[in-house]
């Protein structure tokens, strides 16, 4: 193990990663936002569905590769990570099995692709694209998630992505180049994976397969989070297959934007604490108060975050539909509306899964969770949408997370009952009637023709007012994001 003991001692700020990884994550958003539409229009509908599709059937194998060691990796390795040797003997057996499950899903793959015959004009892309397994398991990226290294994994990810933008612009130019689009999109997912591997043994471990696996130790949470990795993915594709399935490719297409929209605003407001994970994890199990206090100011972030990011979704839906999608997507706008307020459970929820009950080693509740919430969603979608439409849809997520939201806080509450949320939730409600009713006014007085403008200026209006009812109810999370921005910029 190559790491010091000042990388141990001082662990890196929750601030400066919270930021970088933010970062991370708009500009993760922004490369294909900046990309789709100028190779939609160089390579067409017909040949962007083909990239589309062999990445869809890459996918399903990809998820058997990863298994669930990300987080358990994470999870595990955060608690011994100042213990070299153990950590050492870990993460080479956690990298055995990951090789293991990767090299079983390529074998399935292969069979696959040979055995189908409506696969083998889509051999070259899927091939190609097949390539991200192998690359996610050198990468290692949990080896870095459990030292903290944030910085690194955004710094490397941003400056593949700005390459493969480059290459985009300077070699497809033309139809038949959807190959090099293909290859040019697997480089950007990929290529900071190579530089990982070759990183992560100089700084962090020697990475090489071994024969102890202790595999009755690590397999039965590896498949138990595997399974929630698979419950996850039904959950999430069951809308946008059951809308095609009952109603066609046309809503498929309204409530696909209004669903990529939805995941934007949740990953970003997710990336701000993801990055306090390892160390709840190794709080957990080595200072139990500590872990206590630090669960307590992020879900305490996390609600005053999470419920107004919905109301401001719900309320500039119009303008960031068109905005993204244009006006030819209108229709898009009032599922949004409804998919917003979902934002207000998933990522409490999210926080709940990965800062409680996965560290405390309560991951076969997660999937009891996950479960229902994809069996929810399901039957609501097939009893409803042929009758009621795509609005359905939209509804059967909240739903859906509002049962998982409240069986994870039932399965958590031995911890949640120690916490103080009482204020925040006060002075959240507060802020948020605040912003509906300047809303309401804006709505009967004044009207904004361009999206854009009217995007930034109720945006940074209903932003400011809500900051300014927290400052004049004195809430604590204010001042906390204020004592740790001045500190950070005195840092420089």
């Amino acid at each position: 193990m190559a790491s010091s003991n000042s990388n141990v001692s001082k662990p890196p700020s929750l601030t400066k990663n919270a930021i970088v990884n933010s970062v991370k994550t708009v500009m993760g958003l922004i490369f294909p936002l900046i990309t789709f539409p100028y190779v939609s229009r160089v390579l067409g509908a017909a040949n962007i569905g083909k990239v589309n599709y062999a990445a869809s059937i890459v996918s399903y194998f990809a998820l058997f590769a990863a298994l669930g060691i990300t987080s358990y990796g994470v999870r595990e390795g955060a608690k011994i990570k100042h213990d070299e040797e153990s950590l050492t003997r870990f993460v080479r057996q956690i990298f055995t099995i990951n090789l293991i499950s990767s090299a079983i899903a390529y074998a399935a793959f292969i069979i696959t692709v040979f055995v189908v015959p409506s696969l083998h004009s889509y051999l070259i892309l899927l091939f190609i694209q097949s390539l991200t397994i192998g690359f996610t398991t050198i990468g290692v990226d949990w080896l870095y998630t459990i030292f903290e290294d944030y910085v690194y994994l955004s710094a490397r990810t941003i400056i593949v992505q700005f390459i493969s933008l480059i290459l985009m612009f300077l070699l497809v130019h033309k139809p038949s180049d959807y190959i090099i689009y293909a290859g040019i999109s697997v480089f950007a997912a990929s290529a900071a994976n190579i530089w990982g591997f070759f990183h992560a043994r100089s700084r962090y471990c020697r990475l090489r397969p071994i024969r102890q696996l202790d595999a009755k130790r690590h397999l039965g949470p590896i498949m138990t989070l595997f399974t929630n990795n698979v419950a996850i993915s039904i959950y999430s594709n069951a809308g946008t297959t059951l809308v095609g399935a009952f109603l066609g490719d046309v809503q498929v297409g309204f409530y696909s934007v209004a669903m990529k929209i939805y995941a934007i605003a949740r990953q970003v407001i997710n990336s701000l604490t993801v990055v306090s994970l390892p160390r709840l994890s190794y709080l957990s199990a080595n200072d139990r108060p500590a872990y206590i206090r630090m669960l307590n100011r992020l879900f305490n972030v996390i609600l005053v975050s999470c419920i107004p990011a919905a109301l401001l979704l719900y309320v500039l839906a119009s303008p960031i539909v068109l905005i993204i999608s244009g006006s030819k997507y209108m229709d898009a706008i009032p599922m949004l509306q409804i998919i917003a307020f979902a934002l207000a459970f998933c990522l409490p929820n999210a926080f709940i899964t990965n800062a409680i009950l996965i560290p405390l080693r309560r991951e076969r509740k997660v999937v009891v969770c996950t479960t229902v919430g994809a069996i929810v969603n399901i039957l609501i979608d097939v009893a409803f949408i042929p009758r009621f439409g795509t609005y359905v849809a939209c509804y059967s997520i909240i739903a859906a997370e509002l049962c998982v939201t409240v069986l994870s806080c039932y399965y958590s509450y031995d911890q949640l009952k120690k916490l103080s949320l009482t204020a925040t939730f006060i002075h959240t409600a507060v802020g948020c009637m605040v912003i509906y009713v300047c809303h309401l006014l804006f709505q009967h007085t004044v009207s904004i023709p361009n999206p854009i403008v009217d995007f930034i200026v109720r945006g940074l209006l209903y932003a400011v007012l809500y900051l300014v009812v927290l400052v004049l109810m004195r809430d604590k999370n204010v001042k906390f994001f204020f004592d740790k921005s001045v500190r950070f910029i005195r840092r420089g």
